[in-house]
């Protein structure tokens, strides 16, 4: 049997596994060989392939997972110095029941959002914190001050660039930026976007239940496929090979590692972020996405 041909019907395997199990939930192989049918035999079909065996895909209850211990981590952080932090519940800190702090928390937009935007989704979520939703959902105006006893959390499902929370830090969240009462509370964050936040808004905290590294995204799983001999084809270059295929679906926008050029491969059960490779989420005459936006 050809090696390609073998590495084909492995990989698929792998895929079919990760969908009959609903690890990807609720993606499933007919979505996938629609997404797949679109690369040529050959190579192209191997790299389509390669990138849905190492995309990230998060569920609700695993990205849910990940916000309990971003939020964890805020309200460690947050808790007097004088409180025993062994023996204190952070549920306990950011429902207001310690030293008299009065969290509240809201995505980054000012005011009511539309309907499916994901930082209205996440922040709707984070309600299992408390029943009783003393943990309150809150949309402070530009110019408000918070109280000394105040701690508001910026919410979203991810930062990977930081760009755009840093917009928001700078015209609607003004307030945040005020000395240290707030943070910034996501379930996935980038290192690129941790960086880049921690540079321009040093007095704002970051906190986030997965970080996503360099090391998985398509520019480095290239040279790994490379270097590992998953990638078999000694005179074709992958990441060559993806911008060929990128350019050859003539998107709108030339974003062929999405926004940011960082390359990501993931996506989530409500969604995509546009900082993955656009492949993934982006539509034109000649290209359907596997997660549509």
């Amino acid at each position: 049997m050809d090696n390609s041909i073998a590495d084909e019907i492995s990989l698929l395997k792998i895929i079919r596994q990760l969908c009959i199990k609903k690890i990807r939930q609720p993606m499933t192989m007919e979505q996938v060989k629609s997404w797949l049918n679109q690369f040529a035999d050959g190579p192209e079909r191997i790299l389509g392939l390669l990138i849905l065996r190492h995309l990230i895909f998060r569920t609700l209850s695993q990205l849910d997972s990940s916000f309990k211990q971003a939020l964890k981590c805020a309200a460690t952080h947050f808790m007097p110095e004088n409180c025993p932090k062994e023996s204190t519940d952070w549920r306990d800190v950011l429902n207001g029941r310690v030293a008299g702090l009065d969290f509240s928390y809201g995505p980054p937009t000012q005011g009511k959002s539309r309907p499916g935007k994901s930082g209205e989704i996440i922040s709707r979520q984070l309600k299992f914190c408390d029943p009783l939703n003393k943990f309150k959902l809150s949309y402070p105006d530009k110019s408000c001050e918070l109280k000394q006893h105040q701690r508001y959390l910026l919410i979203d499902d991810a930062t990977f660039t930081g760009n755009q929370l840093s917009e928001f830090l700078l015209s609607d969240g003004q307030f945040l930026t005020k000395g240290s009462q707030c943070g910034i509370v996501v379930g996935l964050a980038h290192e690129e976007g941790i960086k880049y936040l921690s540079d321009n808004h040093s007095n704002i905290p970051v906190f986030y239940g997965e970080k996503i590294t360099t090391h998985e995204c398509f520019g480095e799983m290239c040279k790994n496929w490379i270097d590992d001999g998953v990638w078999s084809e000694k005179h074709i270059d992958p990441f060559n090979l993806y911008l060929e295929v990128t350019k050859k679906a003539n998107f709108a926008d030339n974003l062929p590692l999405g926004y940011g050029n960082l390359g990501c491969m993931i996506a989530y059960e409500h969604g995509i972020p546009d900082n993955s490779l656009q492949l993934l989420w982006d539509k034109s005459k000649k290209w359907n996405p596997l997660v549509p936006r």
